[in-house]
Formats: structure tokens, C-alpha cells, sequence
């Protein structure tokens, strides 16, 4: 089976340099290789943001990566992304004649849009089109993060002509029922872990902690530094848990928080309610040390406004930590409230610290939900049971007479 990945503005490429860090490029790396794994031929089609990476490379046994130029070769704003789509639809039909695939699978509207521009121009038998949404701006506005009329426009009518529609969560399949699509033409493949790295068993890290374990209860949150990020309710609510330290993993790397606006915003809340000593702002790590910091803590936080993926909140459980969490996008699928962890309706400084406490108090509590979650992760989340929910999705849309086997251990799950 031939299978093309399309991800405009995400590549599975930087595992070269150490892992991918965004979620769209997680995700596509790590589908990509398990496809490969289970027998097929993937096709990895990106805009080129590199000028050293253009053209061709192959990431791995049965997986290569189409850098496609169109635009500047350097990352792009949110703002500019959809400015160049139209040059990359343009690249991805000369590369799709050229090597047809016999499903395209598209990551992000301005991937869906492109590639349903490319296979209108096949003069050959069109291959079917699956389309997975990380994240709705319905679902983004409703957190109270920017509108954007023609996205929401653009993505109801990709959701309309793709073949079928894959989300990370059971809010966004309600996302779309609520724009007229069917719920049989969409699929919910959660987003996966990465259970040979994110595991319960081996070393953690000695530092970035300021205390000793049994001086302080130990919470951790893996994010960004924005507003939107909960980092600045995480803080506050410090206050209100004083036998506890806070590290916040994310942003930009160390030697450049002094400098970052976000990183000073969050050291001035801090200040502000007198927590500045029990909070570390730690900024971004390598992805291979991740584990270590993260079984090196004793809860995961997270307040997070909006968060489609929940896969930090997935390798937290992985590696045996209790989540807090607020209920939004794929956390909701990913935390059984009172089994894994806990569920917040809304993430204020007063219910957060509540929470915590308990959990800080309560060793017993923490150590079921830790395994627990660990269990959940490693059972439901593995990369290999999603790309086996993806072969499905894939085989439902084929013509019956090429539709691929079942992969090796479907019928376990």
C-alpha cells in the first residue's frame, strides 16, 4: 500500500537532529513509521522551511520525506501559513501524478485544502482523501482563542469533500456534527505515546527541583508560556499549596528566557504572589530527557485554555504521574477523572490548588492514579494501536478491490 502523508507545515524530518517537538510533526513521524512498520510505503509531503533540507530524504525503513518548495524556505508565522498553500497545492499535484498514491491522508486544514486541489488535476483513478483535524477554530474560539470566519468556512468544506474524517477527540466529532457533517464519515483515532520512551521504570533527573522529595510534593506541567498556555494560573495557584514546587517545561530554550516576554510575564506573577522560590520556569528540554524530569515529579499539572492533543498529559501517565487537568480537547479522552487523575470544569488558582493539596497530602491516591494512567497509556495509546485504528479509516475508503489487509494485531484490540 502506498501512502501519502500530507503535513504543509509539519515534518517527521527533524528526528535527525533529535525528536520533532510539535504536535502535528509528533504525530505524522510517529503514524509514518508504525504505517511503515506494518508493511506499506510511506510518502511524507511538507512545504520546504529549510533551505538545507529541499528535496528528498528518507527518514527510515519504508518512509521518505518530500520537502516541496513553495514560499520561503524558513518557518512561517500563523498568519502567513495559508499564504503559500496555493504554491504547495501546485507542487503536491506534479508530485502526486508522478507517484499516485493509493490514499492521501492530509494533516491540518491548509494540508486538506491543498491536497483536495492537487487530486482534482489526476487525470488517473483518484485516490481517496482522509483528512485529520488536530484542531477546529469552532472548538478554539469556544476557549476563547482567535476567530477566523474563513478557516471555520474553509474547514466545514474540507470536512465535506474528504472521504473520511479523522479527530483526536470525541469534542471535536460533536464539532462537527454541529457544522452538518455525518458522524459515520467521522473517525476518532486518539493521539498516541510513545511507550518505549515514556515508561514508568528508570532514572529521573536530580535537577531542575529546588528541594528535597520529602520537603516538598513535586508538580510539573509540560507547555507553552503564552496566556493561553495556564502557566499563569499554575503559578497563582502555588499560593495555595505552600508545601510544594512548580517546573514549568516549554518555551523557548534557557539561554533565551531572559529575554522572552512570556518568561518575564510569568517571573513577575510569580513574584507577585510570593512564590517566585517555589516555581522554575525551566524552558524547553531535549525530548530525550523529558522522561527523566517527568518520573522525577510526583503530579502533572495542567491548566491549559485549549489543548487538542493532551499528548503531554498522555506521556505524563505513561511515565506513571497523576494528572490534574482542565477537561478540554484531547485530554478529555486521554484522563478517566478519579481513575487516571482529575477533570477540572474550569482551571482557577482556587480549584487547581484544592486538588493539589489532596493529592500532595495523599500518597496512596497518587500512586493508583500514577498506575493507573500508566496502564491506560500503555494499553490504549501506543502508536501502534493508532496506526492500526488508521488502517481502518484507510481500508473503509479503499475500492473493495484494493482494500489492505488487516495489520498484524488488529484483531487484539
Amino acid at each position: 500500500m502506498k501512502i501519502a502523508l500530507v503535513s504543509e507545515h509539519a515534518t517527521p524530518l527533524p528526528a535527525h537532529k533529535g525528536e520533532p517537538t510539535c504536535g502535528d510533526s509528533v504525530h505524522v513521524a510517529a503514524l509514518a513509521r508504525h504505517l511503515a512498520k506494518n508493511g506499506h510505503r510511506v510518502t511524507v509531503y511538507a512545504r520546504c522551511s529549510d533551505a538545507e533540507s529541499a528535496g528528498r530524504s528518507r527518514m527510515g525503513r519504508g518512509v521518505a520525506v518530500e520537502h516541496l518548495t513553495a514560499g520561503p524556505a524558513r518557518p512561517l508565522g500563523t498568519d502567513e501559513e495559508a499564504e503559500h498553500t496555493g504554491a504547495f497545492a501546485k507542487a503536491l499535484a506534479g508530485a502526486l501524478a508522478e507517484d499516485t498514491p493509493d490514499v492521501v491522508h492530509a494533516f491540518g486544514w491548509t494540508s486538506g485544502l491543498a491536497a483536495l486541489s492537487a487530486l482534482r488535476g489526476l487525470t488517473e483513478q483518484r485516490p481517496p482523501l482522509v483528512q485529520t483535524f488536530h484542531s477546529l477554530n469552532v472548538a478554539e474560539q469556544r476557549a476563547g482563542l482567535p476567530g477566523r470566519t474563513e478557516r471555520v468556512r474553509l474547514e466545514a468544506a474540507i470536512a465535506g469533500r474528504a472521504d473520511a474524517v479523522v479527530v483526536d477527540s470525541a469534542d471535536q466529532r460533536f464539532e462537527l456534527a454541529r457544522m452538518g457533517l455525518p458522524r459515520p464519515r467521522v473517525s476518532v483515532v486518539p493521539y498516541g505515546v510513545d511507550t518505549d520512551q515514556f515508561l514508568p521504570e528508570g532514572g529521573t533527573a536530580a535537577g531542575p527541583w529546588r528541594g528535597r522529595r520529602e520537603q516538598r510534593t513535586r508538580i510539573i506541567s509540560v507547555t507553552g508560556l503564552g496566556p493561553e498556555s495556564g502557566a499563569d494560573t499554575l503559578i497563582r495557584s502555588m499560593a495555595r499549596v505552600p508545601d510544594a514546587e512548580l517546573v514549568i517545561v516549554g518555551g523557548p530554550s534557557s539561554e533565551n528566557l531572559a529575554i522572552d516576554p512570556d518568561a518575564r510575564r510569568l517571573e513577575l506573577v510569580a513574584k507577585e504572589a510570593g512564590v517566585d522560590e517555589r516555581v522554575t520556569l525551566l524552558g524547553s528540554v531535549d525530548r530525550k530527557e523529558l522522561p527523566r524530569l517527568l518520573r522525577s515529579a510526583d503530579v502533572y499539572a495542567s491548566a491549559a485554555l485549549y489543548d487538542p492533543y493532551g499528548g503531554a498529559v498522555l506521556e505524563a501517565m505513561a511515565c506513571g504521574l497523576p494528572v490534574v487537568a482542565t477537561a478540554v480537547g484531547g485530554v478529555t479522552g486521554a484522563v478517566l477523572d478519579g481513575t487516571t487523575g482529575v477533570l477540572l470544569r474550569q482551571a482557577r488558582p482556587d480549584s487547581l490548588a484544592r486538588v493539589l493539596r489532596h493529592l500532595a497530602a495523599d500518597s496512596t491516591t497518587r500512586t493508583a492514579y500514577g498506575i493507573a494512567g500508566a496502564d491506560r497509556a500503555a494499553s490504549r495509546f501506543g502508536w501502534q494501536r493508532v496506526a492500526a485504528e488508521t488502517e481502518r479509516v484507510y481500508s473503509r475508503v479503499l475500492p473493495m478491490e484494493e482494500e489492505m489487509p488487516m495489520a498484524v494485531g488488529d484483531d487484539a484490540h
